[in-house]
């Protein structure tokens, strides 16, 4: 593996967040909660089917790409 594809991997652009919650206590909210407060500058991309909203983000049902519901 080169370093540029280490850099891809341990300096991401943004970050999907697989089982993101919004439900207090839990693993996903930790997860969100230290990405967004711990100063990542790139996107955060909760990911899970049940929510709508998490942390004031758009949640996405799936990280499947769906022609018309992506940018």
């Amino acid at each position: 593996m080169t370093v540029f594809n280490m850099d891809r991997m341990f300096q991401p652009k943004s970050v999907a967040v697989i089982g993101a919650s919004g439900k207090t206590g839990s693993i996903g909210t930790a997860l969100m909660n230290n990405l967004i407060r711990g100063g990542f500058r790139g996107p955060v991309y909760p990911v899970n089917p049940l929510y709508e909203t998490i942390c004031g983000r758009r949640a996405f049902p799936s990280v499947a790409k769906k022609r018309g519901n992506y940018r």
